[in-house]
């Protein structure tokens, strides 16, 4: 897209590594213990941890393991739900505290899981970006239908519909849905694809459809001030 871009909102500042933070998170979810995962997250940020690091190099490293260990038949469905739940749980008290640039106007942008795709986490993460950014958000959560999604774009006309994929097989259920958007919404908001179906594969993203694949929040809030023009008020 063409137009005078936004400047970018402020990359999450390097700092100390924190793979231990995350191999203490992610034992404390494993185990689980909510309060002492809590209390992970609480001593990092007491130490000067920025929170949108937390989010990209400790909850999400984290959940991918989980469910590396869950696909791999190490850990059962019970174990993985409640690592999800104290995660999400965290990403609630957390999201409050993401400090990123925020738009003069907002934009609106619909995000959801694809069709069929169970985890939530993901799209979440990238809601919860953008709001710190500026924008309305419209979280449509796991397991959307095609039919929903598309109907709610045509009603809001959002600037932006990101789909959040974890698992290789609802590839296909996002390339329909990227499809549908584009053949039923007028105009066609920017198409976004994310997640770890994809394998870091951009041109995976765009062989399903997608205008833009993010490998996190970060970067796709970089990407869309990069594309988007200033937005008019709603």
């Amino acid at each position: 897209m063409s137009g005078d871009a936004a400047p970018p909102p402020a990359t999450t500042p390097a700092g100390p590594d924190l793979s231990g933070v995350r191999a203490r998170y992610l034992e404390h979810i494993l185990t689980p213990d909510a309060r002492i995962a809590w209390n992970v997250i609480v001593e990092a940020l007491d130490d000067g941890i920025a929170p949108g690091r937390l989010y990209l190099e400790v909850l999400t490293p984290a959940m991918v393991e989980v469910g590396r260990l869950w696909e791999t038949a190490q850990i059962g469905v019970a174990q993985e739900h409640l690592a999800t739940q104290i995660t999400q749980s965290v990403l609630a008290r957390l999201a409050p505290s993401l400090e990123l640039q925020v738009a003069q106007a907002p934009r609106l942008a619909l995000v959801s899981g694809t069709p069929r795709e169970l985890h939530g986490i993901g799209a979440r993460m990238v809601a919860d970006f953008l709001e710190a950014a500026g924008w309305d958000v419209l979280l449509l959560g796991p397991d959307a239908p095609q039919e929903e999604i598309v109907a709610l774009a045509q009603q809001r006309a959002p600037d932006v519909v990101a789909l959040s994929t974890s698992l290789s097989f609802n590839l296909l259920s996002a390339g329909r849905t990227f499809a549908a958007l584009r053949a039923h919404c007028s105009p066609v908001p920017l198409l976004v694809a994310g997640g770890r179906a994809y394998e870091d594969d951009a041109g995976r993203a765009q062989l399903m459809g997608a205008d833009v694949f993010a490998a996190d929040p970060e970067t796709l809030i970089a990407e869309l001030a990069a594309r988007l023009p200033p937005a008019a008020a709603r």
